[in-house]
């Protein structure tokens, strides 16, 4: 029974997270052309992160290229109606593990813990407007 919670409160948190992403990700591409769009939204994200973060210019130039490669990737399984949601959050949260592996060694340690707690924020976030529909 305890693994059965630990399952379901890690998919829960999966799902969370990688809701909290797609809908930061519509709200910043509507009615874009994808590349365009993908470009866009790159840049509202990496200057939310930076103001947060106080990254440097140098630190901005290594994350820019990380959350580039990361924008086509959501948005491909975002779009993959093949995969049910449980699968869609599974790659999602793959998508998730590897920025953040990635992202880690360019932060100090205070802003990779300003960075987790951004990422537990918006997990928050979306449980609560999940639990309010």
């Amino acid at each position: 029974m305890r693994r059965h919670l630990v399952v379901v409160s890690v998919t829960l948190w999966t799902f969370v997270l990688c809701a909290a992403i797609l809908s930061a990700q519509d709200n910043m591409g509507q009615g874009a052309m994808a590349g365009e769009g993908n470009a866009k939204e790159v840049a509202a994200k990496l200057q939310k992160i930076s103001a947060a973060l106080q990254l440097t210019p140098q630190q901005k130039q290594q994350i820019k290229p990380i959350l580039m490669e990361e924008a086509p990737q959501l948005q491909a399984v975002k779009a993959n109606t093949s995969l049910g949601p449980l699968q869609k959050a599974m790659q999602l949260r793959q998508i998730g593990e590897s920025v953040d592996a990635k992202v880690q060694p360019i932060l100090t340690p205070e802003q990779w813990q300003k960075w987790q707690a951004m990422r537990s924020q918006e997990r928050q976030q979306m449980i609560q407007k999940m639990q309010g529909q």
